[in-house]
């Protein structure tokens, strides 16, 4: 059998397609490992102690149920400076809108939870730091009548991070 390739032209072809696999991957995933992605969910009677939901790229989220087993949602910053923007969508259809383009460790926690009566409710949050980091949040609450009737409020969603 005559060979085609000799031992030269098969290094050479080996080093070829190893190159191409290095240059052919994206730089990006070369420097992070990419986005993180998780779940949350938070169950509490009524006083309930605040409960860390989530703590990550400089983004802190708590939560806790008020004395009617109303949940009461928090977000604090510790960067130097940051961004944050949201909504939540009551029962009701209504709009609240929260914002804060000076949310870092030096400015005060701010609301993320309804201030209305009707507590079962939807929500959406994006978080930016001066150094680029990226937080989504997507989250729902609901009170004491929630989870048929188990006499709690919860608060549950999902995030994504850069």
């Amino acid at each position: 059998m005559k060979r085609i390739i000799g031992t030269r032209g098969s290094v050479a072809l080996v080093l070829s397609v190893g190159a191409l696999v290095v240059l052919g991957a994206p730089a990006s995933s070369l420097a992070s490992p990419g986005p993180v992605t998780r779940t949350f969910s938070f169950i509490a009677g009524k006083n309930s102690r605040t409960s860390t939901l989530l703590n990550i790229d400089q983004l802190l989220l708590n939560a806790r149920c008020d004395s009617r087993g109303f949940p009461v949602i928090f977000a604090f910053s510790s960067a130097s400076a940051g961004d944050i923007f949201g909504h939540v969508f009551d029962g009701l259809g209504r709009l609240h809108t929260f914002h804060n383009t000076s949310f870092s460790k030096g400015s005060r926690g701010i609301l993320v939870s309804s201030s209305s009566s009707d507590f079962d409710a939807t929500g959406a949050l994006a978080f930016e730091s001066s150094i680029g980091k990226v937080v989504t949040v997507n989250y729902a609450f609901d009170n004491s009548t929630t989870l048929n009737r188990r006499n709690a409020c919860t608060v549950f969603g999902s995030y994504v991070a850069s």
